[in-house]
């Protein structure tokens, strides 16, 4: 459909397509209508033919043009004129003098301690392929800068299902709930919250009779929805996952020919490990009592069509990456992949993401960067502020200067006060892009302004659901706002890397997303044309590609097969066992941490932002109004709490700040709060991340943000 046909606008204005660039699993195709006397957008809302949009955005993006035009955007690049932290000043300059002082410390940072001294710090604040990952990581890698490990939200996820899988994904859930699967399990996943757009799908097939089960120690908007809701201790769904299927073997319901044709280490996982697995010692471990793991057993192996949506909050503890593994298994136990509906995982980042010409569009021959040393995301805070590496020796040479852009490390990162404190070192040398003052920020030298989606050319590849999307700028950058691709570039010639004998820095935004609509080694690109993207907004990926069939063709692992016994774990991670097992948090039920700080956390996606996103718009600021904490009735009135009391969170960590709401349904020793809220905005000026350690998952490097302890107390005369 062509775009002047999916929406009618009025004269003397234009329709353009732009898409949702933010975290979220959904990649919505929106269309922004722009005044062309004005050139300011009026205008948004979803894509009415995206299959997965459907015409309706989430709460947070229906504010999108407040976020475009917002009086807390940098629209100009600034420095500091005083001190480092919170309340820091700073005062207009021109780019010129900007990317001078940056440029200029980068090459005097070079020549005294050499590349690896020059620390990028990136995430996800914004997911489109070029401006994530794109022009940034060529201009890296042409420095040999040192390397950013971007763990800190699904690696110990991704690596469970690379090792059992491969690149192979599940349907999505949209997908898997229109081709007929009758057992829906979320797994952890509060979907309305975090996947808006995949509820409409799953009270279609709640409608017609499927069965949907939520899985989550907390009590949710999508917990509210479901059929059924199983709630396991945190930490503890792994054992869950294996006292099902010894429930599943017991009752002879697994799909031994299946487990035969298509897996290696079935038979080690039945003999072997299962049998540690009875259902009273799961009941047990778990909190679940024994005929509720044997319904749910029974309920999941009762068809094939099977469909387990997890997602990436359970993976955060310290157990995560084999907790990820045992869930990843169960469809392979009861042979679900079988039906085109069936399968679990986390989502289809592998698959949408990694198979995309990723040397095409980063570039890693324009320099050695492969050789430069590694620092782990959720652990910068002990390399700025203690010189300490990921092997726990000291950092050579030190970090000197870092720069940091789709971030805000200050509140995002563990042990956030390890965080601010590294960045207040007067010989660090910090520079920020972002588009809006946040409180990294008041750390910086220098900040540089950066644009939003409707003023870039950009390509998402969604991770929730098989759609790709593209659009152009719908509207003049505001103010001196630049995007990411044009800063590395800015970047590049400052430093001398554009010499003419290359295009890396030359290129433009469309030629280098024109590179990724490439099916050489991705069969979802199979038959997509840049021209399709760019007429329609979105596509759809080749999801029916004859190269998908891994139950006919193999599955992309080492062996071929789904690798529940897998040697590949055990080579990089030779203290991990190669089947999936269940291993307690550090701290068991009966640790005597426990008895000081019984309360254990769960910092979770909040329904009005994404991380650091969204915390600037004053409408969405106001509907979340405070940082608040969800708390038992019990664990409330032993403390003498009532709803809406000021309480303090606190551990031998740190502490923070909330505002008490009592949730009935919600299990003893579980607290309930918001992940990445900005400091400045809590009493104390820190989030629940300053309660954090740095402790990495048990494979993946991810963090443990769910493995933490606290005790609340009441704040008096509040």
């Amino acid at each position: 459909m062509t775009l002047s046909n999916k929406i009618p606008v009025p004269e003397g204005h234009s329709l353009h397509h732009v898409l949702c660039p933010h975290d979220c699993p959904d990649t919505c195709s929106m269309l922004v209508t722009r005044d062309d006397r004005t050139g300011k957008a009026v205008a948004l809302q979803g894509d009415p033919t995206h299959p997965v949009t459907q015409g309706f955005l989430c709460n947070k993006v229906n504010h999108y043009l407040e976020f475009v035009y917002n009086d807390n955007r940098v629209l100009y690049p600034h420095k500091r004129i005083g001190p480092k932290g919170s309340g820091a000043r700073f005062e207009r300059i021109s780019w010129d003098e900007a990317l001078d002082t940056i440029t200029t410390n980068f090459k005097k940072t070079i020549a005294e301690y050499g590349p690896e001294a020059v620390q990028p710090f990136s995430y996800s604040g914004t997911m489109g392929m070029i401006g994530f990952w794109g022009m940034d990581q060529r201009f890296w890698n042409k420095m040999n800068a040192a390397r950013l490990e971007q763990t800190i939200c699904i690696y110990a996820a991704m690596w469970a299902g690379l090792y059992t899988y491969g690149l192979a994904n599940p349907p999505g859930i949209d997908q898997a709930c229109k081709d007929g699967a009758e057992v829906v399990i979320l797994w952890g996943a509060n979907l309305v919250t975090t996947s808006v757009h995949s509820i409409p799908f799953i009270l279609d097939a709640q409608k017609r009779g499927a069965k949907i089960i939520a899985i989550d120690p907390r009590v949710t908007r999508t917990t509210k929805m479901a059929d059924w809701h199983i709630q396991p201790r945190p930490g503890t769904d792994g054992a869950l996952a294996l006292g099902m299927m010894r429930a599943i073997v017991d009752a002879d319901l697994h799909d031994e020919d299946f487990l035969e044709e298509q897996t290696i280490g079935w038979r080690e996982l039945i003999e072997k490990r299962l049998p540690d697995y009875p259902v009273e010692r799961v009941a047990e471990i778990t909190g679940v009592p024994e005929e509720t793991i044997v319904r749910l057993a029974m309920t999941y192996a009762s068809t094939k069509k099977s469909f387990i949506r997890a997602n990436y909050g359970l993976q955060r503890h310290q157990n995560g990456g084999q907790m990820s593994r045992a869930i990843l298994v169960l469809p392979a136990l009861t042979g679900a992949w079988r039906e085109k509906c069936g399968g679990a995982g986390f989502g289809n980042l592998e698959e949408m993401w990694m198979q995309l010409p990723m040397d095409k569009l980063q570039r890693p021959d324009l320099g050695s960067r492969s050789e430069s040393r590694v620092i782990n995301m959720i652990q910068i805070g002990r390399a700025l502020a203690d010189n300490m590496g990921i092997d726990g020796r000291p950092l050579d040479p030190p970090i000197k200067s870092i720069f940091v852009y789709n971030a805000d490390p200050v509140n995002a990162c563990p042990n956030s006060n390890n965080v601010r404190k590294g960045f207040m070192r007067d010989d660090l040398f910090v520079a920020v892009h972002d588009t809006f003052w946040t409180d990294s920020c008041q750390y910086a030298d220098i900040v540089l302004p950066a644009d939003t989606q409707l003023e870039r050319t950009d390509m998402g590849a969604a991770y929730g659901n098989y759609y790709f999307s593209f659009n152009r700028p719908a509207i003049e950058p505001l103010g001196e706002s630049v995007r990411n691709t044009e800063l590395f570039r800015l970047l590049a010639q400052r430093m001398g890397y554009i010499d003419g004998t290359d295009n890396a820095f030359t290129q433009t935004d469309e030629d280098m997303v024109r590179e990724l609509v490439d099916d050489t080694n991705n069969p979802l690109m199979e038959g997509i044309t840049f021209e399709q993207l760019e007429e329609n907004g979105w596509v759809a990926a080749n999801v029916d590609s004859e190269r998908r069939n891994y139950v006919k063709n193999g599955w992309p692992t080492p062996s071929g097969k789904i690798e529940i016994w897998c040697e590949a774990l055990v080579r990089d991670y030779p203290d991990q066992d190669p089947l999936p097992t269940y291993v307690p948090e550090i701290f068991g039920q009966e640790d005597p941490l426990r008895a000081k700080y019984p309360i254990q956390v769960l910092s979770s996606a909040v329904h009005q932002f994404i991380g650091s996103s969204f915390q600037h718009v004053p409408r969405l600021h106001a509907m979340q109004s405070r940082p608040t904490v969800e708390l038992n009735s019990e664990d409330a009135e032993a403390r003498g709490i009532t709803d809406g009391d000021l309480v303090r969170l606190y551990n031998d960590q740190g502490e923070t700040y909330c505002h008490a709401v009592v949730v009935q349904g919600l299990i003893p020793g579980v607290c309930g709060t918001q992940k990445q809220m900005n400091g400045s905005h809590t009493k104390g000026g820190r989030n629940i991340n300053a309660l954090n350690t740095e402790m990495v998952t048990d494979f993946g490097q991810s963090p443990s943000f769910y493995s933490v302890l606290v005790e609340i107390e009441k704040v008096n005369n509040a």
